[in-house]
């Protein structure tokens, strides 16, 4: 009787062991235990600034900015996404770059990040990411227009706040390198090689897995 009792014992404790091992340990970055989070969507104002010697950073002046961005959590703590942002510029110094009344900068890339919870309201994510850039420019009194493309490679910092599970708010600063490809040798890094900084806010969707 007493070595039924035994094995009684140890086949509970066994079974306990077990399913408390099947049981996900609920992780910081879930707002709620029981969700584990599982994709996150943002749209996000931003102001873009050009930095350095070049024709982006001299002879250019830039209008607000959208973003919008979907990420998935790879792990707890790692995020894939993409991205697609747009604005619009127009040139200060037509007797360097030309006649071109504007410029409209479109992007679309793909990033990897860390997120990590703070506290249960705050949290940060970092990524680092590449974008294809197309720049299409319009000239005056003419139905023409040309297009110049490039690659964005650009680290971005978040810092946000949680008002539920759902809804979140965050202010950003992106620094990023844009090489554009536009073929002109006596002037070529000061057209294509620009290092610009954009500095926005925006808004984030959580969407979750309820019970794992």
């Amino acid at each position: 009787m007493k070595k039924l009792l035994l094995l009684v014992f140890i086949l509970s404790i066994s079974v306990g062991n077990a399913q408390t091992e099947i049981q996900p340990k609920p992780h910081k970055n879930w707002y709620e235990p029981e969700d584990p989070e599982t994709v996150f969507f943002g749209l996000s104002f931003y102001f873009p600034n050009g930095i350095g010697d070049s024709s982006l950073g001299n002879d250019y002046s830039f209008d607000a900015g959208i973003q919008f961005e979907v990420n998935v959590f790879l792990t707890p703590q790692f995020v894939a996404g993409v991205y697609g942002k747009w604005h619009e510029g127009e040139v200060t110094n037509i007797e360097k770059i030309g006649n071109i009344s504007d410029s409209n900068f479109s992007e679309y890339g793909l990033s990897l990040g860390y997120y990590q919870a703070i506290n249960r309201q705050f949290n940060y994510m970092i990524t680092a990411g590449i974008g294809a850039v197309t720049l299409n420019n319009t000239v005056p009194f003419s139905p023409d227009s040309f297009r110049e493309n490039g690659t964005s490679y650009k680290v971005t910092g978040e810092l946000g706040y949680r008002f539920n599970q759902t809804i979140a708010i965050f202010a950003k600063v992106s620094p990023y390198y844009l090489n554009l490809d536009i073929e002109n040798a006596a002037y070529d890094s000061y057209l294509n090689k620009h290092f610009l900084i954009d500095l926005g806010f925006g808004l984030r969707v959580h969407l979750h897995n309820p019970n794992g």
